[in-house]
């Protein structure tokens, strides 16, 4: 009998001290609760900081959109690009230029990974824009501090539709945030002059509002406005004088042709006088050893080393970070040997380049290379005009 009172008295007090743990856990909206790993949209874009943070990450969505253009060069007559160390489903890594085709031939094939990428900037664009336009409407943040993000966001948004547009022509156009692919799937392809006309629309913006030199190395100034819109209107000019007979509907006009060649001469030159940018070394071009010997190296070698960041002829740049940040960029893989750290040579000049060059002998062009095997042709290095003797190029 005591044994049995133990028992049900271990019963009652387990039972209690469930029911006590059920009852006390229950509450309204249990599952209902503010994350702590993320900003809610509600508690963001209410200081200047918030701001910035989101221009920040459009500044990251863009660099991966261009930090491997030279790839394209691969489309020309005189570079090779046999390939890439791009990783596939990282953005970071290439995934933009993934896949794409780098031949003189068949160029605009493939590149549905960029188009993709850069919408995607455009729409990080478009979130900094309407949002920041909401802060300077409810009083949030210093003017003119709004209006140069807006202006820096405007200015990244113009530069991927400007890439849009070289390679696509017609392309769709948004300037809302498109939250889901149902918001921009059925938006038709906007003639390339409406679009064009936007970017300039953008780039007057950006132009009103940027500083005239950036306050801090990596985001941008008048002068890097003036370069992008030289550019676009150098295109246009191009364009607009050679033709596109690939894009319906495009027309040849001399006059809108001289019109814009004028406008982005007017451009570059205003970024050359106007802007204190001088040439790293002042442009002097240093000394440089005998050819085949590399102990002094020209003041051009210098520029593509660390201690060249932040010089002052730099007009726009994308920053990145070195060893160990998970930023760094792929230059010295993507153009050195393997002696180099284990670099792989993806892009390199074809020897059709020297014909376009003076030879340090004479002065006079190069001739016609010619195109041997070393290892089926013993005497291919010695070889008068062969592409792989080095007197060749002297």
């Amino acid at each position: 009998m005591k044994k049995m009172k133990s028992i049900t008295n271990t019963f009652l007090f387990a039972a209690c001290g469930l029911g006590m743990i059920l009852f006390g856990s229950c509450r309204k909206n249990l599952l209902d609760q503010a994350p702590t790993t993320e900003v809610a949209v509600s508690d963001f874009w209410k200081t200047e900081a918030d701001a910035l943070a989101a221009l920040t990450g459009l500044y990251a969505a863009t660099r991966p959109c261009f930090d491997r253009d030279y790839y394209m060069e691969g489309h020309g007559e005189y570079t090779r690009v046999r390939g890439n160390g791009t990783v596939s489903g990282n953005l970071r890594l290439g995934d933009a230029y993934n896949g794409a085709n780098y031949d003189p031939s068949g160029y605009a094939g493939n590149w549905d990974k960029m188009y993709r990428y850069l919408y995607g900037a455009i729409n990080r664009a478009n979130y900094v824009i309407v949002n920041a336009q909401k802060m300077q409407s409810d009083g949030l943040g210093s003017a003119a501090n709004m209006e140069l993000i807006i202006g820096e966001a405007r200015l990244l948004r113009g530069l991927c539709y400007f890439k849009l547009i070289s390679m696509w022509g017609d392309v769709p156009y948004f300037t809302k945030v498109a939250e889901s692919n149902a918001d921009v799937a059925t938006l038709a392809r906007l003639p390339i002059k409406q679009v064009r006309d936007s970017i300039l629309a953008d780039y007057s913006y950006a132009f009103d509002k940027l500083p005239a030199k950036a306050s801090t190395l990596g985001r941008s100034s008048k002068a890097a406005v003036l370069a992008l819109r030289g550019k676009l209107n150098l295109y246009w000019a191009s364009w607009k004088k050679n033709g596109w007979p690939e894009l319906e509907g495009f027309t040849q006009n001399a006059g809108e042709a001289t019109a814009a060649f004028t406008a982005a001469a007017a451009d570059f030159k205003s970024v050359i006088n106007d802007y204190g940018l001088t040439l790293y070394m002042n442009g002097e071009p240093g000394e440089i050893d005998s050819l085949g010997a590399a102990e002094k190296l020209p003041n051009y070698y210098h520029l593509f080393t660390p201690k060249a960041n932040g010089n002052p002829e730099m007009v726009m740049v994308f920053t990145h970070g070195g060893i160990g940040t998970d930023q760094g960029e792929e230059l010295m893989r993507d153009f050195a040997g393997r002696s180099h750290e284990g670099s792989q040579l993806w892009v390199a000049p074809r020897y059709e380049i020297a014909d376009r060059y003076q030879l340090t002998t004479t002065g006079d062009f190069a001739p016609k290379l010619v195109q041997m095997n070393p290892t089926t042709n013993t005497a291919a290095r010695t070889t008068l005009n062969s592409a792989v003797n080095p007197n060749s190029y002297r």
